[in-house]
């Protein structure tokens, strides 16, 4: 997924910053997003993946886009070219498949043209914000085109559970605070997030690990323990599997 914001690295570092999104959207959406590249130089940056999903417009060299990411399951690589802002709104786990109108899991790993969901409703917000002035405006003109949702549903709920505990949850623990059988609960969970719920847990620990991993170099063992890995060994697999890279050479980026 196009995940510019999340957990960003590479060879030079285009300029990020993070807006909190307005309370009417508090529940779905994690933040809004800008990240510019002002320098003459393109710049590399692998996307980790995180659980979320974003709607990213892209303005430069005349030309703008509006695209849906889907979860992502692997990091991937993308360029960032001379001159391009790009501007994201990114939604929790499971909080946005009816907003995008498809199953989840029919955008994982991918990049989609907004306009291939929205139709219309997509070209008429593209307009919008391509005659917009500023970083800001772009947000605020994707975080308006967000209607708020309803109340959470159970299985929601129980996202939002697995969320606040980073992912150390039992398949059953969270099937049982929906009230549905475990297999029930992986196949809504698949539908609604794109991952099902193991892949979502692991990616969970690993984005509280990375999260923590800077501040606790050279204590990798007690942060292993801490995020629930079996031993510093399975930390820094999972942590290569996600990052491409060993917590060590993550932190030499």
């Amino acid at each position: 997924m196009l995940d510019l914001h999340r957990s960003v690295t590479g060879i030079a570092m285009a300029e990020y910053y993070e807006l909190a999104p307005p309370p009417r959207l508090a529940d779905c959406v994690e933040c809004l997003w800008v990240m510019c590249q002002p320098n003459e130089s393109e710049v590399v940056h692998r996307v980790l993946p995180d659980g979320c999903a974003d709607i990213v417009f892209t303005a430069g060299d005349s030309k703008t886009s509006l695209h849906v990411a889907g979860a992502m399951t692997h990091f991937a690589d993308f360029s960032i070219l001379p001159g391009q802002s790009l501007v994201g709104i990114r939604f929790h786990p499971g909080m946005w498949a009816a907003r995008f109108g498809v199953s989840a899991d029919c955008l994982t790993d991918q990049l989609f043209s907004l306009e291939e969901l929205w139709g219309k409703r997509a070209r008429t917000l593209l307009d919008q914000i391509s005659n917009a002035r500023s970083a800001q405006q772009y947000a605020s003109l994707l975080a308006a085109s967000i209607p708020p949702g309803q109340a959470l549903s159970p299985l929601q709920r129980a996202l939002a559970w697995m969320r606040s505990r980073h992912g150390l949850v039992s398949l059953a623990d969270a099937a049982w605070r929906t009230g549905l059988s475990v297999r029930q609960f992986r196949r809504l969970c698949l539908r609604e997030t794109g991952l099902s719920p193991k892949i979502l847990a692991r990616i969970l620990r690993f984005r509280y690990a990375l999260s923590r991993v800077g501040a606790e170099a050279g204590l990798h063992a007690s942060l292993a323990a801490d995020c629930g890995y079996f031993d510093q060994s399975h930390f820094i697999a999972e942590f290569q599997r996600f990052s491409g890279a060993t917590p060590a050479n993550y932190l030499l980026r």
